[in-house]
């Protein structure tokens, strides 16, 4: 039994919760009711919603990667978080999308050899996007 801890700090059976979740048949701790993380598609999406609303005020000119306001500086660190959390479960299109953000350095320091590693465990799973960054 993989055990995950949840939020409100109980620990139930990922396997378990995944389940649950993904019927829909319970959004809440059994213990204390408390609402459920996101499942990783959530996590990837939730993220991707995120890195949407900083990108497009890059693309406006109201701010740039190199000097996000704080609260957008704040919000990509949220969105680099939640991806390392998917990417690390094996969630192929978040290892694809933090690949990017390491590869450009889109709000963050640039780490080639971060990017490199992520896009070769999405190219492993068949992304193709990954299998051609990395010439495969």
């Amino acid at each position: 039994v993989e055990p995950v801890s949840l939020p409100c700090s109980h620990a139930y059976c990922r396997k378990c919760v995944t389940e649950l979740r993904d019927k829909k048949v319970a959004q809440a701790c059994p213990m204390c009711r408390a609402e459920l993380p996101p499942g990783l598609d959530g996590l990837y999406e939730l993220a991707c919603r995120a890195n949407l609303r900083i990108w497009g005020m890059v693309d406006r000119g109201e701010a740039s990667w190199a000097s996000l306001p704080a609260a957008a500086q704040e919000e990509m660190d949220e969105v680099v978080a939640m991806l390392t959390e998917a990417a690390a479960q094996g969630h192929m299109m978040a290892q694809v999308y933090l690949a990017e953000i390491y590869a450009f350095g889109k709000a963050m320091a640039q780490d080639d050899g971060r990017a490199f590693e992520l896009y070769r465990q999405a190219a492993q799973q068949g992304d193709a996007l990954s299998q051609f960054n990395l010439g495969i």
